[in-house]
């Protein structure tokens, strides 16, 4: 009986050091990889975040006290077979345009679209096959001509410092060979997404011929506030008159020189020779043209974001952030182009049909332009 026990104590004390060493093993291999696995992890986020770094967004053009990078996701750009796929075939046979069809004739808007030579096959070619193909007439506005794309060359220059002076250049451009053809003159970016049916809603019920102009509108620098460049900006046919005529020829009125903010400058232009800065918010006080994208408006920002100091009416974000027709968004990269193509015109929940609705009410356009020439922001940040 003592030697069994002395067996038994024995086995136990071999099973103990077996189970420690074991243990010990186990546990050193599990740490082993965890640290390779955080090598691994911490190589991957550094890796994404060299390519985020390496392309990025321009600086939000309204601002010049300070440099605001958005960076853009990866992506792989369109090629081959797949770019005939995505070629614009959005709306389809089963939906009633009638009334589209009419604004479509009613409400002439000439588009031009922000570019350079680097953008053309990029970023600008996907606008032109999705957004853009629904204009009633579609520029690209750049330092290169390029035919197949609709490219015109400005001789401005590129470069963030020739912003302004390709703006305005393009401003006259339209105004010197199109401006008998059309009604409403739109600027975009090669990364501004357009719903061009609302836009056409929104201003079939406004005048052509009152000097105004919209977009987001900024409260910072010009009295009466302006819009921001990369929401987009619509202005009439008598504000680009106005601004050809009489703002682009005088230095006193117009900034003659390369540099500054492109939207700033054109906003100080236009307010100079009396156009106004309308307001595009829906009934609810929604906003309809967005600088940023339609993500960071759902998914509240910070209120430390450049956003809420800028914004010339106080808004909110989250799902009441929006119009149900909101017009333009920024930061769209090429190939969102097309998921924004397919959300807006193809995707359908069954069985929810919308109330039947009519051409836009006309406003009294004069009354309006009073409110807005002397409106004050409500935004208190």
């Amino acid at each position: 009986m003592h030697f069994q026990s002395n067996i038994s104590l024995l086995q136990l004390f071999i099973t103990l050091i077996v189970g420690v060493a074991i243990g010990f093993t186990f546990s050193q291999l599990l740490n082993t990889t965890q640290h390779d696995n955080l090598m691994i992890t911490t190589s991957m986020k550094s890796n994404q975040n060299l390519c985020k770094d390496h392309e990025i967004l321009q600086s939000l053009s309204s601002i010049d006290s300070e440099e605001i990078i958005k960076p853009l996701e990866t992506y792989e750009e369109p090629e081959g077979e797949i770019k005939k796929l995505l070629t614009n075939t959005a709306i389809t046979n089963d939906l009633d345009t009638e009334i589209a069809d009419r604004l479509f004739k009613e409400v002439k808007v000439l588009c031009w679209v922000l570019t350079g030579p680097q953008n053309h096959e990029k970023k600008a070619i996907h606008v032109k096959n999705t957004w853009g193909s629904r204009c009633n007439k579609l520029l690209f506005m750049s330092s290169k001509e390029d035919k197949a794309l609709g490219a015109i060359d400005l001789k401005a220059g590129e470069g963030r410092g020739n912003l302004w002076n390709k703006t305005r250049e393009a401003f006259k451009y339209v105004y010197d060979h199109h401006f008998n053809e059309y009604d409403w003159f739109l600027k975009a970016d090669d990364d501004t997404y357009v719903i061009m049916e609302n836009l056409r809603a929104f201003l079939y019920s406004m005048s052509p011929n009152a000097a105004v102009y919209f977009g987001s509108k900024f409260k910072p620098h010009v009295r009466q506030g302006y819009m921001s460049g990369g929401a987009g900006y619509v202005l009439s046919k008598e504000a680009l008159r106005l601004f050809a005529e009489h703002a682009y020829p005088n230095r006193v009125l117009c900034r003659q020189t390369p540099g500054g903010s492109e939207d700033k400058e054109m906003g100080t232009c236009l307010q100079n020779v009396g156009v106004v800065a309308g307001d595009s918010r829906d009934e609810l006080k929604r906003g309809r043209f967005f600088p940023t994208s339609l993500y960071s408006h759902i998914i509240p920002k910070p209120k430390s974001s450049w956003y809420w100091r800028y914004i010339f009416y106080a808004t909110e974000d989250g799902l009441n952030c929006c119009s149900d027709y909101s017009i333009s968004f920024h930061y769209v990269q090429p190939n969102y182009m097309y998921v924004m193509d397919f959300l807006v015109y193809k995707l359908r929940p069954y069985g929810i049909v919308p109330k039947d609705i009519d051409m836009p009410k006309k406003n009294n356009m004069s009354v309006l332009l009073d409110k807005w020439r002397n409106e004050i922001s409500d935004n208190p940040l």
